[in-house]
């Protein structure tokens, strides 16, 4: 499996990604979406380059899934047992 998200070899990481990458080691998933909104928040004011944007681009799909499978992890555990 790859790395969480795109890295920016060669390239200063963004303080976003910083705050990405310490949040979701931590399982604070809120954080690493506020750390996410802040840099789309400031993208008019500095717009992300290429690689910076595929690097955004990963962690909201990441954080989509983790949601989605977090989704379905609740549904599976509150459903009663059909076989009872």
């Amino acid at each position: 499996m790859g790395p969480l998200f795109s890295d920016l070899s060669g390239s200063p990481v963004p303080d976003w990604q910083n705050e990405f990458k310490a949040a979701m080691q931590s399982g604070e998933f809120q954080a690493a979406k506020a750390a996410i909104f802040r840099r789309l928040k400031a993208k008019a004011e500095r717009p992300p380059g290429i690689l910076e944007r595929i690097a955004l681009n990963d962690a909201i799909f990441l954080l989509k899934g983790l949601h989605s499978e977090r989704g379905a992890l609740k549904t599976s555990t509150t459903q009663p047992d059909s076989k009872a």
